[in-house]
């Protein structure tokens, strides 16, 4: 019986002292945790630069002919101008919802949304909007009872331009795709 309480003290003391160290612990995990990544993504001669710090990922890497990619995952700060399309009037980012790689002349960025409209009101909104930008383009509306699909592709530029609009249990859910080729 002594033991057990004496082992339960020594437990608690120490969950105590690692509280207490918590944010060097967590710190010192996540700078290991990057190293890892790094070395993972080194070994066919790729240089590797990982930041977990920002509350979400940044990658960049140079390959063996120096050619520089990067990439941001939950945390890449995306406007409007960036995707070439407004956002839904009232609509609020959804936390750890961008993504953000560029390799290259290719960039691919990606924004998840959430709006306390209907999904058909959300819907028609970007409608609007992507077919008054669809003179010399592929416009498709892939449309039914819970959700939405609308893309406009331009061959001339190699983009590609994706909404699509989801019934969430109180409005919408809205994820924004933009795709670039320099066509290099």
């Amino acid at each position: 019986m002594e033991r057990s309480r004496i082992a339960l003290s020594i437990g608690v003391a120490a969950a105590l002292s690692l509280g207490a160290c918590g944010k060097v612990q967590e710190k010192a995990a996540e700078k290991a945790l990057e190293k890892t990544i790094e070395s993972s993504i080194a070994k066919d001669g790729t240089q590797a630069k990982v930041n977990l710090s920002e509350g979400g990922m940044k990658v960049t890497t140079t390959d063996a002919s120096g050619k520089t990619s990067s990439m941001e995952i939950g945390n890449a700060q995306i406007s409007e101008a960036d995707l070439g399309l407004p956002f839904y009037p009232g609509a609020k980012p959804i936390e750890g919802g961008s993504m953000r790689n560029v390799s290259g002349g290719n960039v691919y960025l990606q924004l998840s949304m959430r709006s306390d409209d209907a999904h058909d009101k959300v819907a028609a909104f970007y409608r609007d909007k992507l077919k008054a930008m669809a003179d010399g383009k592929q416009f498709t509306d892939m449309s039914g009872a819970d959700a939405a699909t609308l893309s406009l592709v331009d061959d001339k530029t190699r983009s590609t331009l994706q909404v699509n609009v989801n019934k969430a249990e109180h409005g919408s859910d809205v994820t924004i795709a933009a795709t670039r080729s320099d066509g290099k």
